[in-house]
């Protein structure tokens, strides 16, 4: 169930949006289909609110994605899903130097609804089976 957050300039037209989540949820879901519940924020920001190495509004403003996602998933997987965010964001942004952060957590640190997700036996062992 990976969260995720681009951070992006603005001037996407809806259209490009749509076509870039539904890519970025693809290449996301390849690799953590279980359970299906990804979440993806865009997260625009005109050149005046970004500042880049000490100055503000620089261009051209160089995107982030930050995903958070279950650990344990095959690292050629990610690899392939990395190549097609990067393809994503960079068909709809046209910018340079894309930086992608994933932070893998263990289902003993994510909660849902209040409860842990590790004390949940049977979603333990159907991640284990998705992941393995």
């Amino acid at each position: 169930m990976p969260i995720a957050y681009l951070d992006v300039p603005t001037g996407a037209d809806l259209t490009t949006k749509r076509e870039l989540v539904k890519a970025l949820y693809e290449a996301l879901h390849e690799v953590w289909p279980f359970p299906d519940d990804t979440r993806i924020f865009l997260r625009e920001w005109p050149l005046d609110s970004v500042s880049q190495n000490g100055l503000l509004g620089s261009e051209p403003v160089r995107p982030v994605f930050i995903m958070h996602v279950p650990q344990d998933a095959n690292v050629d997987a990610k690899r392939t899903m990395l190549k097609k965010v990067n393809a994503a964001v960079a068909e709809a942004y046209h910018v340079p130097d894309f930086v992608t952060f994933m932070h893998e957590h263990p289902l003993d640190r994510v909660a849902v609804d209040g409860g842990l997700l590790a004390d949940d036996q049977q979603r333990v062992e159907d991640q284990a089976k998705v992941y393995s």
